[in-house]
């Protein structure tokens, strides 16, 4: 599949943009922007049109969502597909009129050839990013052929990393090796038995857990009773305490409240009542004294302001007066720079006089003069006619000049043709020449087979002496009858099913005893440890009972005689009959009593006898199973050596074996290696000898001696053949350049005739244009030209000199007369309105005066001014003083007013009256305020209550001996409190709290944990397992083909620094990747630079995408910028590598640089189609 046309219809920045993919020699295409020209852009433009749009596409930012439009026309074959992308979840796909296509995307499938957008990016896509990252990884791998093979060829890069994490991972989890603490698995362990140990330590019987419970409740109540009793004591002294704090001042308040009482009604007056009157009557009296002064003052300012007088005329004109007077400065200085500019004017006309004798034009008048002073455009003309003649009269010496010398190599070049003789033809050495070249290098192929030849007979030695069993020789090997991978694996599977079932059975026979033993050391324990009474035991101690009762009832009740035999049989209880019968019963009680209050471990034993019998049956049942598992093992390693009859040797395990069935499978291909090297270097020597042999025969046509050359190397036949070449091609260039030179030098000849012909007749108009420009100016036909530039130059400065006459006359003298006589106008006028005194006085001298009076009649005005301002001043500052003196007046009256008195000396007593009272409530309600802190929230009415009809004395007795009861009391505490703890300790030690609950709790999480951890496990694993097995299988079947391939590309990318690629193995037969030099020098891959990886990455992608090509359909690869980091050759190389690409498949290079453009277009010519965003046209409406 190909991209004829990309359509940029509502897509990023584009509208209506299309680009046109044509197929041609080389279907390669670059697709050029500058930055912001939408390089990116068009790029993410084909996977979105082939795979969809995103939901959340950065390149809706001009078009709405619902208008994104991308369109192509598709090529697969003969076949042709136009379809348009829009942005959507369901019907995306339409055709050219814009109705969703039949079938939806399954109409592209023949064209995607079943890839996906993942699979298309990873191997049809490849940036400069992507290019460097393989290049770190190929460097990272340290010559790992299988991880270079597979990252390259699939396009996946972090393989060394996800590995490493995995692994790392599956050691965290578990290792079958030795226990560690930081695993997950083993930490969960732990956790189990810790909770399996803490639920056995708080499991007890139920009689010993009431008994504690009791103790505990106990001494929970005893510490409850002692803190009750605390409690109250405590109240009683606070009470105590609290009337011993307050009862001074209680008694205090009751004195004040006495204290007003008696004083009676008084009326309130301000605190600071007594500070206003006293400031009062001190600021009367001196705002008295400060107005008779402020009147004083204004009476002398008012005598003052009538003295002053001045002219109000005068001051009427005043800004008048003051333009003049600034008029009167400058016509006083144009009056003295008058003789001055008159004779500036005298000087100037004598100037231009002089000027004028030098080109003798005699007139007077300089106004005459000036009138035949010739115009600019005319003085113009004749300086481009100066200018010219010295070019032209160059131009006819230099072409003449000219002439000559082409004559003269003409002649030089026909003798020297003349000479050469005719080149012999080596058209055919050049053709074997290039059909050697096209071949590559034959030496190197020769070199190369006879080293891969003694590599394969190594490899099949090595790895045939490596076979574990060993076989004698190759053709043993071969001939061996071994049976299939299939069922070897199937007699593994059977074997690995056996031994797990045998270590099943063997695990669960040890299990069973563990529990039997376990189960008879429990019964044993609690027959110990509970001391249980048993049925028979109770009995005989009732028989016992019963039959001393008998003897006391004989003798006693009866008052019959013991018979001898009961004597004998009871002899020591015949002593004291009533003794025994009273042990009797009480042993026969205790018994009874303890067989009642164990009856539970009584069921545990019945239980436990139980279970002992049924592990007994079990633990034959296995042993059973483990002696029929022996037998079929017999059976299994029978069938085994059956299964090997045909080896010459003795087979080892299932595992061994597999192995070396996939040793032999290496040797084998060992041996079709070596036997294909051998067919390689057959090959390469006879195309070595061809060629010499062609050579050879083309030397002698040209007549060479080719006798001589006959034992010598094709290196050096082909530099002999080279330098003929040269030599020959040499001097048919020559005599060709001679014959070329010859040509030229004769149309020389002619061009440089016309060029004089041309230069004569631009020289002769001259001349006529230069008369007639003389003429112009006046001056005579016969003037030099020398003379003539001079002369201009004096017309020039006779034209500036009439310009600065004219400014003299009419700018300067003439304006200053008018100035003087409009100014004496002006003073007339003003004198006659404000100074008709003036009148006879000079215009200069009367504006002197007026100016006088003017500054004396601002100045009396000013004073003026400044008297009328301190009146005012004086007379509100005795109105100011006046307002105080009745603010004061105010400021008493009120209190006057509340006191009930009408002077002084009556409201300074009310104000002492007020003060004292005032004095009394600030000490009660200090007194309120102490007691309501110290009173701990009780009223103050509550406080006198409690203290009334106390004596100080006998509440701080009481208060003493109830501390001494409190201490007494504290103690027994500590003491209850210790008692308690320890009860509660003994109490949730033996599961009196949830300790047994939360240590289950623990035990099952503990077995989740290490059941997911298992789980997670086999997961990664797992993995790391199937990702291993994908690199070593993808290298086996790639490895030969792709190498060979992408050698081939690694020569053209490095320009031949390396000639090609090839496997090498270590000492422990471990395959590394290396580079071979042109002279046979091997580079591993952990010694290339950073640029030779980046090389190798592409060339095995590029190997791998055309391994792809050979057995799918094509699809366009994708580069962008991918050799922006590489320097101009290695560019160059990346360029023809992607150029023979090309050939397979479209390639799209997308870049913003020019410089890459360039060297695109050198190394792949006219082959390669660039398309300009920035030219692009928007497509034409249809």
């Amino acid at each position: 599949m190909r991209i004829r046309r990309l359509d940029l219809l509502r897509y990023g920045h584009f509208t209506d943009m299309s680009l046109k993919l044509p197929v041609g020699k080389s279907d390669f295409h670059i697709v050029f922007g500058p930055n912001e020209a939408g390089k990116s852009t068009a790029l993410s433009a084909v996977e979105d049109l082939l795979f969809g749009i995103p939901i959340h596409s950065s390149y809706g930012f001009l078009h709405d969502y619902s208008n994104m439009r991308v369109g192509a026309v598709l090529e697969n074959g003969a076949d042709a597909l136009e379809v348009v992308r829009r942005k959507g979840s369901k019907d995306t796909l339409l055709g050219h009129d814009g109705s969703p296509v039949p079938g939806g995307d399954s109409v592209l499938r023949p064209y995607l050839a079943g890839s996906d957008r993942t699979f298309y990016e990873r191997m049809f896509s490849l940036d400069h990013t992507r290019l460097e990252a393989g290049g770190r990884e190929i460097l990272e791998a340290k010559d790992d052929v299988g991880q270079m093979l597979f990252s390259a060829g699939a396009g996946i890069g972090g393989l060394r990393e996800r590995l490493n994490e995995l692994a790392a991972e599956a050691d965290g989890l578990w290792s079958p090796g030795r226990r560690a603490k930081h695993r997950k698995f083993s930490i969960a362990e732990d956790k189990l038995g810790s909770a399996s140990k803490e639920l056995r330590e708080h499991t007890l019987s139920a009689t010993k857990w009431r008994e504690l419970k009791k103790t505990y409740e106990e001494a929970e109540e005893t510490y409850d009773t002692i803190d009750k009793a605390i409690t109250e004591a405590t109240t009683t002294r606070t009470r105590l305490s609290r009337i011993r704090r307050v009862f001074r001042d209680v008694r205090r308040k009751q004195e004040l409240d006495g204290l007003l009482n008696a004083i009676g009604g008084v009326i309130e007056l301000p605190e600071d009542a007594a500070v206003l009157v006293a400031e009062a009557e001190r600021n009367e009296a001196q705002i008295g004294t400060s107005i008779d002064t402020l009147r004083e003052q204004l009476q002398r300012a008012e005598e003052e302001l009538e003295k002053l007088t001045y002219d109000e005329t005068i001051l009427q004109r005043a800004v008048d007066i003051r333009q003049v007077c600034e008029r009167r400065i400058e016509i006083r200085g144009e009056k003295a720079d008058l003789p001055k500019r008159e004779a500036e004017l005298h000087a100037a006309e004598n100037q231009l006089k002089g000027d004028a004798a030098e080109l003798g034009w005699r007139d007077g008048d300089s106004g005459a003069l000036i009138d035949r002073i010739p115009p600019r455009p005319k003085i113009s003309v004749m300086r481009a006619l100066l200018n010219q003649k010295g070019e032209l009269e160059s131009d006819v010496a230099g072409s003449t000049l000219l002439l000559d010398e082409s004559r003269d190599q003409y002649a030089e070049l026909k003798e020297k043709l003349a000479e050469a003789g005719e080149p012999v033809d080596v058209a055919r050495l050049a053709i074997a020449l290039k059909v050697n070249r096209e071949q590559g290098d034959i030496v190197g192929r020769v070199r190369v087979a006879e080293q891969g030849l003694e590599i394969s007979r190594k490899r099949v030695t090595r790895r045939l002496s490596a076979l574990d069993p060993a076989v004698g020789d190759e053709a043993a090997l071969t001939s061996i009858s071994v049976p299939t991978r299939a069922k070897i694996q199937s007699q593994r599977d059977a074997q690995d099913a056996w031994q797990q079932q045998l270590k099943e059975t063997q695990q669960q026979a040890i299990s069973v005893r563990d529990e039997l033993d376990g189960a008879i050391a429990s019964l044993e324990r609690v027959v110990r440890d509970e001391q249980v009474v048993s049925a028979e035991e109770l009995r005989n101690a009732r028989s016992h009972r019963d039959a001393v009762w008998q003897l006391v009832k004989r003798e006693h009740i009866e008052g019959q005689p013991i018979p001898a035999d009961l004597a004998t049989q009871h002899k020591d209880e015949i002593e004291n009959l009533t003794t025994a019968y009273e042990s009797a019963v009480i042993r026969t009680d205790e018994l009874t009593d303890r067989r009642f209050d164990h009856a539970e471990a009584v069921g545990r034993i019945t239980e436990i006898k139980r279970k002992i019998g049924e592990q007994k049956t079990l633990l034959e049942q296995v042993n059973g199973r483990e002696r029929t598992l022996v037998e079929e093992g017999q059976k299994l390693e029978a069938d085994w050596v059956k299964l090997w009859a045909g080896a010459p040797f003795e087979p080892k395990e299932a595992d061994t074996m597999l192995k070396w069935l996939d040793d032999r499978d290496e040797v084998v291909e060992a041996i079709e290696a070596r036997e294909e090297a051998e067919g390689s270097l057959k090959s390469a020597l006879g195309e070595d000898q061809a060629a010499r042999q062609n050579l050879l025969a083309e030397l002698a046509a040209i007549r060479v001696d080719a006798g001589s050359l006959e034992k010598d190397s094709l290196m050096t036949i082909v530099e002999r053949a080279e330098k003929e070449l040269r030599v020959h091609e040499a001097e048919a260039d020559r005599k060709c350049q001679l014959e070329k030179g010859l040509d030229e030098a004769n149309k020389l000849v002619t061009r440089r005739q016309r060029g004089l012909e041309t230069a004569k007749r631009a020289l002769g108009e001259w001349q006529e244009k230069w008369v007639a420009a003389l003429e112009g100016l006046g001056l005579a036909a016969s003037t030099a030209a020398e003379a003539v530039d001079a002369q201009i130059i004096i017309i020039d400065q006779m034209r500036e000199t009439a310009g600065r006459i004219n400014s003299l006359q009419h700018d300067r003298i003439e304006k200053i007369h008018r100035d003087v006589a409009d100014f004496e106008k002006v003073v007339d006028g003003l004198v006659d309105i404000v100074a008709p005194d003036l009148t006879d006085a000079a215009a200069d001298d009367a504006m002197a005066t007026l100016e006088t009076r003017l500054k004396e009649a601002e100045r009396v005005q000013g004073l003026r001014e400044k008297q009328h301002e301190n009146i005012e001043v004086l007379k509100e500052q005795i109105e100011t003083l006046r307002g105080q003196q009745r603010e004061l007046a105010s400021s008493i009256s009120h209190l006057k007013q509340t006191a009930d008195v009408d002077d002084n000396d009556k409201l300074k007593a009310a104000i002492e009256l007020s003060d004292n009272q005032r004095a009394l409530q600030t000490e009660r309600q200090e007194i309120i305020d102490k007691l309501q802190q110290d009173g701990d929230g009780n009223s103050v009415e509550e406080l006198e209550g409690e203290c009334e009809g106390l004596v100080i004395d006998e509440v701080t007795a009481q208060e003493e001996s109830l501390q001494a009861e409190l201490d007494d009391l504290r103690g027994q505490q500590v003491e209850a409190a210790d008692v308690r703890s320890q009860a509660r300790q003994a109490f949730q030690a033996i599961g009196g709290g949830a300790a047994a609950a939360q240590a289950a709790a623990i035990k099952e999480e503990a077995l989740t944990e290490m059941g997911e951890v298992a789980e997670r496990y086999v997961r990664v694993k797992t993995s790391s397992i199937l990702l291993q097995w994908a690199i070593d299988r993808y290298r086996r079947e790639k490895q030969g083909p792709l190498l060979k391939r992408a050698g081939q590309l690694f020569q053209i990318l490095t320009s031949g620094s390396f000639s090609s690629l090839r496997v090498d193995f270590d000492d422990q037969d471990k395959a590394h990747l290396t580079g071979v030099r042109p002279g046979e020098a091997v580079v591993p891959v952990s010694g290339m630079s950073t640029g030779t990886a980046d090389q190798l990455y592409l060339s095995l992608r590029v190997a791998s995408i055309e391994d792809y090509l050979g057995r799918a359909d094509a699809l366009p690869f994708v580069a962008d910028d991918l050799f922006v980091n590489f320097d101009n050759d290695r560019a160059m190389a990346g360029f023809r590598l992607l150029g023979q690409l090309a050939e397979s498949t479209q390639v799209l290079f997308f870049t913003h640089h020019q410089h890459l453009v360039d060297i695109a277009q050198e190394a792949l010519g006219t082959s390669v189609h660039v398309v300009h965003l920035t030219e692009t046209k928007p497509m034409m409406a249809s």
